[in-house]
């Protein structure tokens, strides 16, 4: 079995605005802020727009110092300082509160909604020219691009951080961004650019004594030597990150440097020092709540055990590990469990176990290389499931051998049958398999042609009669402006804008619909609110917004997630347009085998008889073809006066 690097976050380190979580500086914080609200009420200051952004900074400096340890102090610490930045309009502290809850995010495993967090602070950081926050930001998008495997935007992201702190003369940054380039490197396999970078980071940080960083540098380090077999500098490496970590109470770290070195201990078949190194990372991890990392210790326990001839015990902490794993979608631990499960099952003699886990193994793994290395792989995997299966008959039969000479003869020719048996039946498996394999690639195929159409379709639809008449309009404002009559062209100017800016919003929604991560109906739910929020915003109406917790199981096809989005935003869209509302509640639930969208506002309504068309009879009768599509039912009520309630239901089946 390969090498497994156990948690990612050694490698991808964040970077941030206070590195200190010493309790001493803690204190000195939180008296500071205690000092600020006593001296702004006995001064009674009534305009506390510049006085409370001491406070702002304050919050979320005692954020940051809880990041690693107490993530719901953390998150408590953020909110406060995104509340009061909010109240005083002070943009540079909501941007700071953003990236404070993209690491905690981050820190939890939530990388996509870390993204999210990180862009916004990015974008507030650009307006208000924050260098620091958009250097960071920058640093922690790349992060997340690098922990998801997208290696050239981690790279393109971390340079650019990288330039920003050069420019600026920030150090601690400098040192973070080249050891995360080093970092991709390692992951890319180019070592001797891995440890260029990381050991350029290291020098930085000695130089400015930063000790936490320094031990991040040391971790990085002891990776790249560990991956190259060179395990007395790996452990040399690790232990001086563990030490660093222990003397600052980095709780977090100390567990990652333990796993680390248990795994080098694993791999030079030391296994009672690898598990106990596992198991005391994985109660501080249990401590701290990092599912992420749990996983990943359990994953690693089970495999130690494995190793150690307990493959039963082994394949219970795999099945635990692997369980968190799917919760979270971390593909990487949940690959790996699956082909320490085949091994287990192997050990065990349940060789249709071993081979259904290592089918799962290589279905994670195809989407990390590439498919005909999968392909070879299975077939190896195969030939040794059997090949272990015909040595453990010979065993057996030689041992008939030695009891009973004469049955010598018969034994032979047993074994010469069952032999022949097994070299039929593996050329009918192997044709099978070729068959399966022929069969999938074409169903790809058409899958993609299907997509394509899809694609194409939308595309001329959407976009082809909007860009014909932008083409129209630009002729006939090029027309009027010629002939002198400008203010006669401005209409037409507008409505080129307005045309346009729809084409873009259609677009977006065909982009959303054909990324397949987006297949997650927790993701279709992340996407819907923040639609919803930033629409309804424009004209401050309120968005209540309720899910069920069991829909996150639900996996909808690109076509039927885009007419399930189009329904809902067409209603969000009457909504924000024609119902003068206070109020939006939407709510979505399941029962049973069918998803049920309710969309209802406290609007003035309108009389389906005689408003129809004024309301958007063109946006009800398309809300009722989706609804076709998706096999579902549709209706709308409203009288005037008592709002509008739109009822979407899909049956899954």
């Amino acid at each position: 079995m390969k090498k497994i690097i156990s948690l990612v976050s050694i490698l991808f380190s964040l970077q941030n605005y206070s590195f200190s979580q010493d309790q001493h500086i803690i204190d000195s914080l939180e008296t500071q802020l205690k000092n600020h609200f006593t001296k702004k009420k006995e001064s009674k200051i009534k305009s506390p727009s510049l006085y409370d952004s001491t406070a702002a900074y304050i919050l979320i400096e005692l954020s940051s110092a809880y990041w690693y340890s107490n993530p719901d102090k953390a998150q408590d610490y953020v909110e406060q300082c995104l509340t009061v930045s909010e109240q005083i309009g002070f943009k540079k502290g909501i941007g700071r509160a953003y990236y404070g809850m993209g690491i905690i995010l981050n820190v939890n495993g939530d990388n996509l909604a870390s993204l999210v967090y990180y862009e916004k602070a990015l974008k507030i950081g650009e307006e208000v020219g924050d260098t620091n926050n958009i250097a960071n930001s920058y640093h922690n998008i790349g992060m997340v691009y690098a922990n998801q495997g997208n290696y050239p935007e981690a790279l393109k992201n971390f340079f650019t951080s990288l330039k920003i702190y050069e420019e600026t003369g920030n150090k601690r940054g400098l040192a973070s961004a080249y050891n995360n380039i080093g970092n991709v490197y390692y992951y890319q396999r180019n070592y001797p650019e891995a440890l260029k970078n990381n050991f350029a980071s290291l020098k930085i940080r000695e130089e400015i004594g930063d000790k936490r960083g320094s031990a991040v540098s040391y971790s990085s380090i002891g990776m790249v030597y560990y991956d190259q077999c060179n395990y007395p500098e790996a452990l040399k490496n690790y232990y001086a990150s563990l030490k660093i970590y222990e003397e600052t109470g980095n709780r977090m770290n100390i567990a990652i440097a333990n796993e680390n070195i248990g795994l080098v201990y694993a791999d030079q078949g030391n296994y009672p020092e690898a598990l106990k190194n596992h198991f005391t990372s994985l109660k501080i991890m249990e401590e701290i709540g990092s599912k992420n990392h749990i996983a990943g210790s359990c994953k690693n326990i089970g495999l130690a055990k494995i190793k150690s001839h307990a493959a039963k015990e082994g394949k219970e902490w795999l099945l635990k590990g692997l369980l968190i794993a799917k919760e979270i979608e971390a593909i990487g631990t949940m690959r790996d469990s699956y082909e320490g499960l085949a091994e287990a099952d192997s050990a065990l003699g349940n060789f249709k176990g071993a081979y259904e886990n290592h089918k799962l193994f290589m279905l994670y793994q195809d989407s990390i290389e590439n498919t005909e290395n999968t392909e070879k792989i299975v077939a190896l995997q195969m030939n040794y499931d059997f090949s272990k299966k015909q040595d453990s008959l010979n065993a057996v039969q030689a041992k008939k051998d030695i009891v009973a000479q004469k049955e010598l003869i018969k034994q032979k020719l047993l074994r010469n049958r069952f032999i022949g048996g097994t070299v039929i039946f593996l050329l009918l498996a192997g044709a099978v398999i070729i068959f399966f394999i022929e069969r999938m690639q074409r169903n790809k195929k058409k899958q993609m042609e299907a997509v394509r159409a899809r694609i194409s379709r939308d595309l001329h639809d959407d976009m082809g009669s909007t860009l014909q008449s932008i083409s129209v309009m630009s002729e006939i404002a090029r027309m009027k402006s010629t002939s002198g009559s400008n203010q006669e062209s401005l209409p037409f100017l507008e409505k080129i804008g307005s045309a346009s800016r729809d084409m873009i919003d259609k677009m977006t929604d065909i982009v959303w619909a054909v990324s397949p991560q987006n297949d997650n109906f927790e993701n279709i739910l992340l996407h819907m609110r923040a639609f919803g929020g930033e629409l309804l915003a424009g004209k401050d109406i309120a968005l209540h917004f309720k899910s069920d917790s069991e829909l996150n199981s639900i996996i909808l096809s690109m076509e039927k997630r885009k007419s399930f989005f189009l329904v809902y935003k067409e209603a969000l869209n009457n909504a924000y347009k024609y119902s003068s509302a206070k109020n939006v509640k939407v709510e979505i639930s399941k029962t049973n085998h069918t998803l049920k969208l309710v969309v209802e506002d406290d609007g003035v309504g309108f009389n389906k008889n005689e408003d129809r068309l004024k309301t958007g009879g063109n946006g009800l009768k398309n809300m009722n073809t989706r609804a076709a599509e998706l096999n579902g039912s549709f209706s709308i009520t409203s009288e005037p006066g008592h709002g509008t309630t739109v009822i979407l239901k899909v049956n899954l089946n």
